[in-house]
């Protein structure tokens, strides 16, 4: 039996969304999927479980899918909403037909954590480095990184592990030398003993992590209840803003985590939220052709032509 590669499963549901019929759907129900339980969809889940989809009259069902699928789902009409900004806007660069349309984060909450002997980025040169994924944002954010410190990637050896947990568990028990954390486990880490050595917010450049990508046909088809899932995000975001305990009581009953753990992940979150749920266009191609010239995504990236701000504009003007 032939083995079915992430590339052939996309053309294949892409095959199957060209020829399936369109059903009609539950217009209260909406799709949406995530890669893993991080903070990097901390807004997602709040707008959740603070009631935010059901103020709008809208009921969510959050779907954890990694690696190509969400995107194959997407563009098939198995799921309405990626979650992963990025992921989806590196798909299009090879066909996938999908839109960005609302961004949660400016940079994901990505921090190099190393054992204690190693003082800063540029001792990883030759290293065991944990990623979650070859080829994931986690992986590009720590090559550009050590890029910037002045530190050769190729260098470094990049182990990839597959989950959150095994990737905390290979620092922890000296498998790699260093690993790309999120919160809460960097703060954990750190407070065992382990060093932190780079955080993505020290790049320059702005690129998202998490907010909406959606099927190119229905955003022209069903803009109206696209339009609504935009105001629960853009309620989320504010939400997140002004709930601050509400916010690290969250955090730390779903992370089980102490109190001031809770509190500092809470704080570096805050600190990368988008501001209106956008980034400039021409700040993220500043970052999808950095990384393609350092072929770090196998195809370039017209920013411009794969984002489509006008739902969320319409919606900040109050229409």
């Amino acid at each position: 039996m032939k083995r079915l590669t992430g590339n052939s499963i996309l053309s294949a549901l892409l095959v199957l969304s060209l020829n399936a019929p369109v059903e009609a759907q539950d217009q209260r129900k909406v799709r949406l999927a995530y890669s893993a339980f991080s903070v990097s969809f901390l807004n997602l889940f709040v707008a959740r479980d603070a009631g935010l989809f059901k103020k709008h009259g809208l009921e969510p069902e959050l779907i954890q899918m990694a690696g190509p699928l969400p995107v194959a789902a997407l563009a098939s009409g198995e799921i309405d909403y990626l979650t992963g900004y990025t992921t989806g806007i590196i798909a299009t660069g090879q066909g996938a037909p999908l839109k960005g349309i609302m961004i949660a984060l400016r940079k994901p909450p990505f921090y190099v954590v190393a054992e204690p002997s190693i003082q800063r980025i540029n001792d990883l040169a030759g290293k065991r480095i944990g990623v979650d994924r070859i080829g994931s944002l986690q992986h590009l954010v720590v090559r550009l990184l050590m890029r910037a410190k002045g530190a050769d990637p190729e260098k470094a050896i990049f182990t990839q592990t597959g989950s959150v947990s095994n990737t905390v568990s290979s620092l922890g028990q000296g498998a790699v030398s260093a690993a790309v954390l999120s919160g809460p486990h960097n703060v954990i880490m750190g407070q065992k003993g382990f060093r932190q050595v780079g955080a993505a917010d020290e790049l320059q450049m702005q690129f998202p992590t998490s907010g909406l990508v959606v099927n190119e046909k229905q955003l022209k088809s069903d803009s109206a209840r696209i339009k609504n899932v935009i105001r629960v995000m853009l309620d989320a975001q504010a939400f997140c803003r002004k709930e601050r305990s509400w916010m690290v009581g969250y955090i730390r009953d779903k992370w089980k985590v102490e109190q001031k753990t809770a509190e500092t992940v809470y704080d570096q979150w805050l600190s990368i939220l988008t501001a209106d749920g956008k980034i400039a266009i021409k700040d993220m191609q500043e970052y999808f052709d950095l990384a393609y010239s350092q072929k770090q995504i196998p195809a370039p990236v017209n920013v411009a032509a794969v984002t489509d701000y006008t739902l969320i504009d319409q919606i900040l003007a109050g229409k």
